[in-house]
Parts: structure tokens; sequence; C-alpha cells
């Protein structure tokens, strides 16, 4: 699959989604960062199926997960924590904890304004994700 058409071409496009849902994460880890980028607004119709695909995967794509819990993009930050790591079936990695605790004890100005530290004390909070 050369074009990589299971990659979203703008917010509307579920049929790209529809086309990763068939595919085996192995196919489509290396590109896993340009598939977060539509989890900047869970509102966006692409939002939801591509969540649900990386669910499973939350600790396999930790480095992707803390290069943006550590940008300045609060909402993103907040769509992340609520629409991926808070709905693992796994305990999280380690790192993932670590930058979650420091959101929540130390956010900066953007993460307190958009609740981003308020979002991290509630997965810190879930035992079975970081007990």
């Amino acid at each position: 699959m050369k074009n990589k058409d299971y990659i979203p071409n703008n917010i509307y496009d579920v049929a790209s989604v529809e086309r990763l849902k068939h595919l085996p994460f192995e196919f489509v880890r290396k590109d896993v960062p340009a598939l977060l980028e539509w989890l900047q607004d869970l509102h966006w119709d692409v939002a939801a199926g591509i969540a649900q695909y990386l669910i499973p995967h939350v600790n396999e794509i930790t480095k992707e997960l803390l290069f943006i819990l550590n940008t300045d993009d609060g909402m993103w930050k907040y769509c992340i924590i609520y629409g991926l790591i808070a709905r693992s079936q796994n305990k999280l990695n380690p790192l993932l904890i670590e930058a979650l605790n420091r959101i929540a004890e130390h956010p900066s100005k953007i993460d307190a304004e958009d609740t981003v530290d308020e979002a991290a004390k509630e997965i810190i909070m879930n035992k079975a994700l970081c007990g």
C-alpha cells in the first residue's frame, strides 16, 4: 500500500479510518505520529476510529505519546489523555505515569487553562492504569 490511504486527508475522511481498522498494527507502526495528529480534537469525525485503533497499543507508542505530552498544545494533550491513555486496558508504561505525574504536579499555564492537569490527576488515581 504505497499511498497510505489509511491516513486521513481531512477531518471527515472516515473511509481512510475504515481501511486502517483492517490493517495490522505492525504495518502502520511507522505512521503513528501522522495518525496521532488526527487526535488533536476528539470532535473530528476521524478521531474516534483512530483512537479506537490505537488504544490497545498505548504502551507500544509511549515515545510518540511522550512527545505530545511534552508539547505546549494543551488541547492535544487533553485529547491524548482522555482519548487514548485513559482508555487503555493495560497498566501504563512507567514513563507515561511519570509524565502524567509531572503534568499533574507542575502544570504549565496552558495545561492548567486546558485542565490537562486535572485529566492527568484522574489517570494517576486509576489504580488499574497506574497502580
